[in-house]
Protein backbone atom coordinates (compact mmCIF):
# COMPACT_ATOMS: atom_id res chain seq x y z
CA UNK A 1 0.00 0.00 0.00
CA UNK A 2 2.54 1.38 -0.82
CA UNK A 3 3.14 6.26 -1.77
CA UNK A 4 3.27 6.85 1.69
CA UNK A 5 3.02 7.26 5.02
CA UNK A 6 5.83 9.81 4.68
CA UNK A 7 7.56 10.90 1.48
CA UNK A 8 11.01 12.68 1.11
CA UNK A 9 11.45 16.50 0.47
CA UNK A 10 12.75 16.10 -2.52
CA UNK A 11 10.46 13.08 -3.64
CA UNK A 12 7.55 15.06 -3.24
CA UNK A 13 8.87 18.84 -4.53
CA UNK A 14 10.11 16.75 -7.80
CA UNK A 15 6.23 15.55 -7.96
CA UNK A 16 4.71 18.78 -7.32
CA UNK A 17 7.06 21.12 -9.84
CA UNK A 18 6.33 18.50 -12.15
CA UNK A 19 2.63 18.69 -11.85
CA UNK A 20 2.88 22.22 -11.89
CA UNK A 21 4.82 22.44 -15.31
CA UNK A 22 2.10 19.91 -16.70
CA UNK A 23 -0.75 22.50 -14.94
CA UNK A 24 0.74 25.05 -16.93
CA UNK A 25 0.78 23.50 -20.61
CA UNK A 26 4.30 22.89 -20.98
CA UNK A 27 3.50 18.88 -20.80
CA UNK A 28 0.34 17.35 -20.19
CA UNK A 29 -0.67 13.26 -20.31
CA UNK A 30 -3.34 11.80 -20.47
CA UNK A 31 -4.17 8.69 -19.49
CA UNK A 32 -7.90 8.63 -19.49
CA UNK A 33 -8.73 5.72 -21.94
CA UNK A 34 -5.66 3.52 -20.36
CA UNK A 35 -7.68 4.68 -16.80
CA UNK A 36 -10.90 3.60 -17.75
CA UNK A 37 -10.02 0.35 -19.44
CA UNK A 38 -7.90 -0.26 -16.32
CA UNK A 39 -10.48 0.29 -13.66
CA UNK A 40 -13.33 -2.08 -15.64
CA UNK A 41 -10.94 -4.60 -16.01
CA UNK A 42 -10.41 -4.75 -11.85
CA UNK A 43 -14.41 -3.70 -11.15
CA UNK A 44 -14.73 -7.10 -13.53
CA UNK A 45 -12.51 -9.37 -11.36
CA UNK A 46 -13.88 -8.01 -8.07
CA UNK A 47 -17.49 -8.58 -9.21
CA UNK A 48 -16.82 -12.21 -10.54
CA UNK A 49 -14.14 -13.67 -7.79
CA UNK A 50 -14.46 -12.69 -3.89
CA UNK A 51 -11.69 -12.42 -0.84
CA UNK A 52 -10.89 -9.89 2.06
CA UNK A 53 -8.01 -10.07 4.78
CA UNK A 54 -6.66 -8.21 7.99
CA UNK A 55 -4.34 -5.29 8.72
CA UNK A 56 -1.38 -5.87 6.05
CA UNK A 57 1.80 -6.06 9.29
CA UNK A 58 4.12 -6.30 5.93
CA UNK A 59 3.31 -2.77 4.92
CA UNK A 60 2.05 -0.58 7.14
CA UNK A 61 1.80 3.30 5.10
CA UNK A 62 -0.35 5.09 3.38
CA UNK A 63 0.07 6.10 -0.30
CA UNK A 64 -0.18 9.69 -1.25
CA UNK A 65 -1.03 10.26 -5.33
CA UNK A 66 2.84 11.60 -5.75
CA UNK A 67 5.51 9.08 -7.50
CA UNK A 68 8.94 8.87 -7.21
CA UNK A 69 10.46 11.07 -9.75
CA UNK A 70 11.07 9.65 -13.72
CA UNK A 71 14.06 7.77 -14.02
CA UNK A 72 14.71 7.53 -10.23
CA UNK A 73 15.07 4.71 -7.45
CA UNK A 74 13.93 5.14 -4.29
CA UNK A 75 15.19 2.46 -2.00
CA UNK A 76 12.84 1.98 1.87
CA UNK A 77 12.97 -0.26 4.54
CA UNK A 78 9.42 -1.41 6.23
CA UNK A 79 9.74 -2.88 9.74
CA UNK A 80 7.07 -3.09 12.26
CA UNK A 81 6.70 -5.38 15.15
CA UNK A 82 3.03 -5.93 17.29
CA UNK A 83 4.36 -5.63 20.96
CA UNK A 84 0.69 -6.52 22.88
CA UNK A 85 -2.31 -8.00 21.90
CA UNK A 86 -5.03 -7.94 24.88
CA UNK A 87 -8.44 -7.80 22.44
CA UNK A 88 -10.37 -11.49 21.86
CA UNK A 89 -9.46 -11.69 18.08
CA UNK A 90 -5.99 -9.16 18.96
CA UNK A 91 -4.57 -12.23 20.88
CA UNK A 92 -5.55 -15.04 18.62
CA UNK A 93 -4.65 -13.09 15.06
CA UNK A 94 -2.02 -10.76 15.49
CA UNK A 95 1.37 -11.51 14.97
CA UNK A 96 2.72 -10.86 18.23
CA UNK A 97 6.30 -10.50 18.51
CA UNK A 98 7.47 -11.50 15.45
CA UNK A 99 9.63 -8.62 13.45
CA UNK A 100 8.43 -7.82 10.23
CA UNK A 101 11.08 -6.24 7.79
CA UNK A 102 10.09 -5.08 4.20
CA UNK A 103 12.32 -3.84 1.39
CA UNK A 104 10.65 -2.06 -1.24
CA UNK A 105 12.23 -0.57 -4.10
CA UNK A 106 10.58 1.44 -6.98
CA UNK A 107 11.78 3.31 -10.09
CA UNK A 108 10.06 5.90 -11.47
CA UNK A 109 9.20 5.17 -15.20
CA UNK A 110 6.84 8.32 -16.38
CA UNK A 111 6.05 11.68 -13.93
CA UNK A 112 2.88 10.06 -13.20
CA UNK A 113 3.85 6.51 -12.92
CA UNK A 114 6.10 4.08 -11.15
CA UNK A 115 6.90 0.65 -10.58
CA UNK A 116 7.79 -1.39 -7.41
CA UNK A 117 9.29 -4.26 -5.68
CA UNK A 118 8.34 -5.62 -2.48
CA UNK A 119 11.17 -8.50 -0.47
CA UNK A 120 9.67 -9.59 2.83
CA UNK A 121 11.10 -10.88 5.51
CA UNK A 122 10.41 -11.92 9.15
CA UNK A 123 11.06 -12.98 12.20
CA UNK A 124 8.37 -16.02 12.75
CA UNK A 125 7.51 -18.21 15.89
CA UNK A 126 10.27 -20.03 15.27
CA UNK A 127 12.47 -17.30 16.17
CA UNK A 128 14.65 -17.48 13.02
CA UNK A 129 14.51 -15.01 10.08
CA UNK A 130 13.15 -16.16 7.09
CA UNK A 131 12.10 -15.37 3.60
CA UNK A 132 8.05 -14.14 3.49
CA UNK A 133 7.24 -14.00 0.03
CA UNK A 134 7.06 -10.66 -2.48
CA UNK A 135 4.85 -8.04 -4.05
CA UNK A 136 4.73 -6.33 -7.02
CA UNK A 137 2.73 -2.84 -7.58
CA UNK A 138 2.25 -0.29 -9.84
CA UNK A 139 0.86 2.87 -8.85
CA UNK A 140 0.25 6.32 -10.35
CA UNK A 141 -1.06 9.70 -10.34
CA UNK A 142 -3.98 11.60 -12.22
CA UNK A 143 -2.44 14.42 -13.51
CA UNK A 144 -6.01 15.43 -15.09
CA UNK A 145 -6.93 16.29 -11.53
CA UNK A 146 -3.61 18.13 -10.60
CA UNK A 147 -5.54 21.18 -10.54
CA UNK A 148 -8.65 20.11 -8.68
CA UNK A 149 -8.92 20.79 -4.63
CA UNK A 150 -8.58 16.51 -4.31
CA UNK A 151 -6.41 14.96 -6.43
CA UNK A 152 -6.38 11.46 -7.35
CA UNK A 153 -4.69 8.32 -8.06
CA UNK A 154 -4.34 4.67 -7.39
CA UNK A 155 -2.35 1.48 -6.54
CA UNK A 156 -2.75 -2.06 -7.58
CA UNK A 157 -0.76 -4.53 -6.27
CA UNK A 158 -0.46 -8.36 -6.52
CA UNK A 159 0.88 -10.51 -3.46
CA UNK A 160 2.29 -13.69 -3.29
CA UNK A 161 3.32 -14.70 0.24
CA UNK A 162 4.54 -17.94 1.98
CA UNK A 163 1.45 -19.75 3.93
CA UNK A 164 3.94 -20.09 6.52
CA UNK A 165 3.82 -16.03 6.88
CA UNK A 166 0.40 -15.06 6.10
CA UNK A 167 -3.04 -16.65 5.95
CA UNK A 168 -3.67 -15.33 2.54
CA UNK A 169 -0.39 -15.86 0.53
CA UNK A 170 -2.29 -14.73 -3.17
CA UNK A 171 -3.97 -12.27 -3.29
CA UNK A 172 -4.62 -8.54 -5.96
CA UNK A 173 -5.48 -5.35 -3.97
CA UNK A 174 -6.90 -2.22 -5.92
CA UNK A 175 -7.06 1.11 -4.53
CA UNK A 176 -8.22 4.51 -4.83
CA UNK A 177 -6.12 7.58 -3.43
CA UNK A 178 -7.36 10.98 -2.58
CA UNK A 179 -5.29 13.70 -1.50
CA UNK A 180 -5.83 17.31 -0.36
CA UNK A 181 -3.69 19.98 0.38
CA UNK A 182 -4.21 23.04 2.45
CA UNK A 183 -0.74 25.32 2.77
CA UNK A 184 1.24 23.03 5.59
CA UNK A 185 -1.69 20.48 5.91
CA UNK A 186 -2.04 17.53 3.97
CA UNK A 187 -4.80 14.60 4.15
CA UNK A 188 -4.78 11.56 2.29
CA UNK A 189 -7.65 9.06 1.78
CA UNK A 190 -6.96 5.29 0.51
CA UNK A 191 -9.91 2.71 0.30
CA UNK A 192 -8.26 -0.13 -0.36
CA UNK A 193 -10.16 -2.98 -1.98
CA UNK A 194 -8.87 -6.80 -2.07
CA UNK A 195 -9.84 -9.94 -3.53
CA UNK A 196 -7.95 -13.22 -1.79
CA UNK A 197 -7.14 -16.11 -4.23
CA UNK A 198 -6.55 -18.42 -1.05
CA UNK A 199 -6.80 -18.68 2.59
CA UNK A 200 -9.39 -19.22 4.70
CA UNK A 201 -11.46 -15.82 3.76
CA UNK A 202 -11.59 -16.48 -0.41
CA UNK A 203 -14.93 -17.03 0.30
CA UNK A 204 -16.06 -13.96 2.71
CA UNK A 205 -16.17 -11.30 -0.14
CA UNK A 206 -14.00 -8.33 -1.75
CA UNK A 207 -12.80 -7.05 1.32
CA UNK A 208 -12.60 -3.01 2.47
CA UNK A 209 -9.69 -1.65 4.08
CA UNK A 210 -10.15 2.14 4.75
CA UNK A 211 -6.71 3.75 5.58
CA UNK A 212 -5.68 7.61 6.10
CA UNK A 213 -3.18 10.50 7.15
CA UNK A 214 -3.17 13.80 8.30
CA UNK A 215 0.15 15.28 8.67
CA UNK A 216 1.31 19.18 9.36
CA UNK A 217 4.49 20.46 7.99
CA UNK A 218 5.71 22.27 11.33
CA UNK A 219 9.42 22.66 10.01
CA UNK A 220 10.97 22.36 6.20
CA UNK A 221 12.32 18.91 7.86
CA UNK A 222 9.64 17.86 11.25
CA UNK A 223 6.11 16.58 9.98
CA UNK A 224 3.75 14.95 13.07
CA UNK A 225 0.77 13.01 11.19
CA UNK A 226 -2.00 10.81 13.02
CA UNK A 227 -2.44 7.40 10.46
CA UNK A 228 -5.12 5.55 10.69
CA UNK A 229 -5.67 1.88 9.40
CA UNK A 230 -9.08 -0.15 9.38
CA UNK A 231 -10.19 -3.20 8.19
CA UNK A 232 -14.36 -3.62 7.80
CA UNK A 233 -14.87 -7.29 6.63
CA UNK A 234 -16.59 -8.20 3.68
CA UNK A 235 -17.85 -5.06 1.43
CA UNK A 236 -20.92 -7.28 1.31
CA UNK A 237 -21.67 -7.95 4.91
CA UNK A 238 -19.39 -5.86 6.81
CA UNK A 239 -18.63 -7.15 10.29
CA UNK A 240 -19.93 -5.57 13.64
CA UNK A 241 -17.87 -2.01 14.72
CA UNK A 242 -16.30 -4.02 17.86
CA UNK A 243 -14.82 -6.98 15.81
CA UNK A 244 -13.69 -4.59 13.20
CA UNK A 245 -9.79 -3.77 13.02
CA UNK A 246 -9.76 0.50 14.04
CA UNK A 247 -6.00 1.37 14.61
CA UNK A 248 -5.01 5.07 15.22
CA UNK A 249 -1.17 5.58 14.97
CA UNK A 250 0.60 8.78 16.16
CA UNK A 251 3.30 9.39 13.94
CA UNK A 252 6.30 11.98 12.94
CA UNK A 253 8.10 12.31 9.67
CA UNK A 254 11.59 13.90 9.42
CA UNK A 255 13.58 14.84 6.28
CA UNK A 256 17.23 15.38 7.42
CA UNK A 257 17.84 15.22 3.85
CA UNK A 258 16.41 15.94 0.88
CA UNK A 259 16.55 12.30 -0.50
CA UNK A 260 16.16 10.92 2.70
CA UNK A 261 12.83 10.12 4.72
CA UNK A 262 11.94 8.90 8.27
CA UNK A 263 8.55 7.63 9.37
CA UNK A 264 8.23 5.96 13.21
CA UNK A 265 4.79 5.58 14.92
CA UNK A 266 3.37 3.58 17.53
CA UNK A 267 -0.23 2.21 16.49
CA UNK A 268 -3.06 1.47 18.92
CA UNK A 269 -6.26 -0.96 18.45
CA UNK A 270 -9.32 0.87 19.57
CA UNK A 271 -12.00 -1.88 19.51
CA UNK A 272 -12.48 -4.18 22.19
CA UNK A 273 -11.57 -7.49 20.03
CA UNK A 274 -8.63 -5.68 18.43
CA UNK A 275 -7.02 -3.92 21.37
CA UNK A 276 -3.21 -4.16 21.29
CA UNK A 277 -0.14 -2.32 20.04
CA UNK A 278 2.22 -2.04 17.74
CA UNK A 279 5.44 0.01 16.53
CA UNK A 280 6.28 0.75 13.34
CA UNK A 281 9.49 2.76 11.06
CA UNK A 282 10.00 3.28 7.39
CA UNK A 283 13.81 4.47 6.21
CA UNK A 284 13.88 5.48 2.83
CA UNK A 285 16.43 6.52 0.04
CA UNK A 286 15.85 8.60 -3.21
CA UNK A 287 18.79 7.78 -5.35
Amino acid sequence: MVGRGSLSWFRSQCARDDRASRIAGQRRIGIGGGLRTLVLTLVVIFGFVTGARATDFYELQIYSVDTVPQDHVMVELHTNSVTSATGELASSTLPLYQIHNTIEVTYGLLPYLEVGQYICTARLDAGTYEYAGGRTKVHFGIPETESWPISFGANIEFQYMRREAVSDPLNIEFMPIAQMELGRLTAIANLSFEKQFSGPGTHQGIGLEPMGQISYRILHWFEPSLEYYGDIGPVQAPVPLYQQQQFIVPSVNLYLDPRFEFNFGVGFGTTRAWQGRFVKATIGWLL
